[in-house]
């Protein structure tokens, strides 16, 4: 018995979680159950797939990862093992788990389709309670992902938000995820700031979001001045504009998707 995740757009304002904990113990009663988030927002992939992405590997290696962020709930998109050399993942085919798959051997893709594994009659609107939740305690019981139907070919991949390259020196990125503190997670990495970085002759560093101006890289949230919008690296690898004991968020009146220029010379 190992580890079961649970990554949803429920919320906690109903039954939905705790019922599929319920069907997760009946069938599997010593599964360790960890919530990564239940208040993804409402159908939005994008999100989810991050927010998987940076927690899963902070798993043990055999950890069920269990997601239910479902828009096609009942239709016949396919339900999904992704069996990969660390982790199984248990979720829809719309590609929320793709993300979280780099770097990783993925070393089989399953269609969930044996209903001796499912809760019956399964419910066309709460997959998560009659087909996902069983399938993950069954995983963690012991069941071989093979026993629950055939092999699939392909899965759907979602694509990855990446910065474009404007010149040498200057960078057009995207807000990948706001969080709730409102620091702006963008999908500019470490590692392609420290190139530009590196190229650049006086290290001057210039942000441009909306028609607000970020001169400063710090090291920590704490070391920008209070109120002052700042860029760093989080905890992600990503850079993040931030404001210290503030919201960059309202600051700067962007969201998920919200473009930025970034310019070293």
């Amino acid at each position: 018995m190992g580890t079961i995740t649970l990554l949803t757009d429920f919320g906690h304002d109903n039954w939905f979680v705790g019922t599929m904990k319920g069907v997760i113990v009946s069938i599997s009663p010593s599964a360790g159950i960890v919530d990564i988030c239940h208040h993804v927002p409402r159908h939005n992939l994008a999100e989810a797939a991050f927010m998987l992405r940076n927690a899963a590997p902070y798993f043990p290696a055999g950890t069920v990862h269990c997601v239910v962020v479902d828009p096609g709930v009942g239709t016949e998109r396919a339900a999904l093992i992704v069996e990969t050399d660390r982790f199984r993942f248990v979720a829809p085919d719309n590609g929320v788990v793709s993300h979280a798959l780099e770097g990783q051997e993925v070393k089989r893709v399953v269609r969930i389709e044996d209903e001796r594994y499912m809760l019956t009659p399964v419910s066309r609107t709460f997959h998560g309670r009659d087909v996902f939740a069983p399938v993950a305690a069954h995983l963690d019981a012991g069941i071989e992902p093979t026993a629950f139907g055939p092999e699939a070919d392909s899965f759907v991949k979602l694509p990855r938000s990446a910065p474009s390259r404007l010149s040498e020196s200057e960078v057009a990125g995207h807000v990948l995820h706001v969080d709730r503190f409102g620091n702006l997670i963008t999908d500019l990495h470490e590692t392609l700031l420290a190139e530009l970085m590196a190229g650049a002759r006086g290290r001057y560093f210039r942000l441009l979001v909306r028609d607000h101006e970020v001169r400063r890289l710090v090291g920590s949230y704490a070391e920008g001045r209070a109120g002052e919008l700042v860029a760093l690296v989080g905890s992600s690898g990503y850079l993040e504009i931030a404001v210290n004991q503030g919201s960059a968020c309202q600051t700067v009146d962007i969201q998920e998707g919200g473009e930025f220029i970034l310019k070293v010379l």
